[in-house]
């Protein structure tokens, strides 16, 4: 067998691998299409979805602006005729437009693509189970024009990602759905205090804002969606007569309230594959310095999750206002998370909360400046 078609069979098992890998979308795109640049030796690769709902097709183009910042917008074609992806799904087959500026279709492709310079493209369905999952193009062969045997890897190649997308979107599916209970579960708690409803996804949004100034796996990212959501969920086991109180907790009423991640806890932790998920939810109130409850751990044993948890916690907690006092400005807050850095919280979560805020509507840097010189 030629050498070229033995390092082209290599690319495909590559591309089968990644079946097994627990990837997001965002990697799995970047992943295969690296690979398969390689693989059809051609400029540039779009992977394309199928959106069952709307039965659209859809991607995410990526543009720099004139400020060199890369903006993201999601691009959405109807399954016809009038674009080559779009024919290419209607009918299920692969399409070769050999020369895509004299088409009448060229003038109806988003900016991102003509800025590409095209030539030529190949456009494969994916196809599992006679149902389609989306288009795969290949774009400007390097050769100047695409082989028979160009197309031949580009089918075998369509076959495997069929599945490898087919996988991520029963992932997707599943993730929503545990998410849709875990809100549920959450809600349940809403419904004894209103402010614990609405803290709960301020929470999730705070802590999410942290986690994308952080190097998180996809998983952890997950994990930490679900445990914002959970970490209150120790309240249900909280009197309603502590837990709606209107004025603020005795000492006595404090310290039942303190237990309710050890009552979250009980609830939760006899579930299997969600150990990190229950971690974070549990370990929230922890702090880096040992005085946290209702363990009192210390920095190296609490979770990253429970550390991103314990600063959004307390973020939303002090902008927002109780029935017996009012919540404090953010760039107060603000100010109140940094000043406690290294003891109440984490270094490294300070920091991605510093990098996440500065970028946020909420803040003033005037506000901060003068806070200082006051001071």
């Amino acid at each position: 067998m030629p050498k070229k078609k033995i390092e082209r069979y290599e690319e495909l098992i590559k591309l089968g691998q990644l079946v097994s890998c627990a990837l997001d979308t965002k990697t799995l795109v970047k992943k295969s299409s690296t690979i398969l640049k390689s693989l059809i030796n051609c400029e540039h690769v779009l992977l394309i979805r199928h959106d069952k709902k709307t039965q659209e097709l859809y991607y995410v183009s990526h543009q720099e602006s004139r400020s060199g910042k890369t903006l993201c917008s999601e691009i959405r074609l109807s399954v016809d005729e009038k674009t080559f992806a779009g024919e290419c799904a209607h009918y299920m087959a692969i399409r070769h437009i050999r020369d895509v500026q004299s088409d009448i279709r060229y003038a109806r492709l988003p900016d991102s693509l003509r800025e590409m310079n095209l030539t030529s493209i190949v456009s494969c369905p994916l196809v599992s189970k006679g149902e389609l999952i989306g288009v795969v193009q290949a774009i400007n062969p390097i050769t100047g024009e695409f082989s028979d045997e160009d197309i031949e890897m580009m089918e075998l190649a369509a076959n495997q990602l069929a599945i490898v997308f087919e996988n991520v979107e029963l992932l997707e599916r599943l993730n929503n759905q545990l998410m849709q209970v875990v809100q549920s579960l959450a809600d349940a708690i809403g419904k004894k205090d209103t402010y614990t409803g609405g803290h709960t996804k301020r929470v999730r949004h705070f802590a999410e804002m942290i986690a994308k100034e952080m190097d998180l796996t996809s998983q952890e990212m997950n994990d930490l969606k679900l445990a914002s959501v959970l970490h209150d969920i120790g309240k249900i086991g909280i009197e309603d007569k502590i837990l709606k109180k209107s004025a603020p907790l005795t000492d006595e009423e404090f310290k039942i309230m303190r237990e309710h991640p050890r009552l979250g806890f009980e609830i939760l932790g006899h579930i299997d594959g969600l150990e990190n998920v229950i971690d974070g939810m549990r370990y929230h109130h922890e702090r880096p310095d040992g005085k946290g409850y209702p363990y009192g751990l210390t920095d190296e044993l609490i979770p990253t999750i429970a550390m991103i948890i314990s600063v959004a916690d307390t973020f939303d907690a002090m902008i927002s206002t109780r029935p017996y006092r009012k919540g404090l400005p953010p760039m107060v807050a603000f100010q109140e998370i940094i000043d406690h850095r290294g003891t109440q919280f984490s270094d490294r979560v300070v920091d991605a909360f510093v990098r996440a805020f500065e970028k946020s509507t909420m803040y003033r840097g005037n506000e901060l400046e003068k806070n200082k010189r006051a001071s």
